[in-house]
């Protein structure tokens, strides 16, 4: 049985919740949102900020708050348990980075990436002594990334882990290929805004030794962080992470 504490009840924790509610080997501790509305059926804790009496009381922590959030709570965290973070441009900060493998090593936890709005990530990390160029464009809305631009316009383009500590909410996608591939300062970043679009676009290429792979994913977005296809890959993810009880299982 997996004791879970949830760090963020936005569309990603929503879908989560519902995903633990129908789970035998899972069991949700609490629920850590300083911006909770009170709204919803929760039968758990809802804590503002971290409660060691709650923490201690988890195994596995999933996180979809912000880089900020994680950050803040790491420590206490990978003191407990396991981690599965969404907010992974927090791990482009070095020191953030460094203290992650300190704590994984001091405590014998893991962190799981999930692959969040992307598909392939096994397949990046499963050729990273193979590629020689990771680049991934991303277009976004205006409003996904909380501005008023009326053209089309590159905001940035060059290594991905400036664009983290720039976008640290919009381009989680670049830290997980980054993570995943051949580090955030060889993995090459684009990111562009479009009045004109509706969705999340991502546009992943991967060059190394003879091989060439093109990954275009496009999710409805709305004007929202988070596109309409992350709630389900994340419930995927923690489905993984507690272990199939039926049929096939994809490695």
């Amino acid at each position: 049985m997996k004791r879970i504490g949830l760090i963020g009840y936005g569309k990603i924790g929503k879908a989560l919740v519902e995903e633990i509610a129908g789970k035998r080997n899972a069991e949700l501790v609490f629920i850590q949102d300083p911006a909770f509305s009170g709204k919803g059926d929760i039968s758990c804790p809802v804590i503002k900020n971290a409660e060691e009496s709650l923490y201690e009381q988890a195994d596995l922590f999933i996180e979809c708050a912000n880089a900020d959030v994680l950050t803040e709570n790491l420590e206490m965290i990978l003191t407990h348990g396991d981690l599965m973070p969404f907010s992974v441009t927090a791990f482009s900060d070095r020191d953030t980075e460094k203290r992650t493998a300190e704590l994984c090593a001091g405590y014998h936890r893991h962190v799981y990436i999930p692959h969040g709005a992307i598909l392939g990530l096994d397949g990046i990390f499963d050729g990273n002594k193979v590629w020689d160029e990771v680049e991934i464009e991303t277009v976004k809305s205006p409003a996904s990334l909380g501005r008023t631009d009326t053209e089309r316009k590159i905001l940035y383009d060059g290594p991905t882990r400036n664009v983290c500590s720039l976008f640290p909410k919009n381009v989680n996608v670049h830290a997980a290929a980054a993570i995943a591939g051949i580090g955030f300062d060889r993995t090459r970043s684009k990111l562009i805004v479009d009045p004109d679009t509706k969705t999340n676009t991502h546009r992943i290429l991967l060059k190394g030794q003879g091989i060439e792979i093109s990954m275009d994913i496009s999710s409805f977005a709305a004007g929202a962080v988070t596109g309409a296809y992350t709630p389900y890959s994340a419930c995927g993810s923690l489905n993984r992470i507690l272990g199939k009880d039926y049929g096939k299982l994809f490695v």
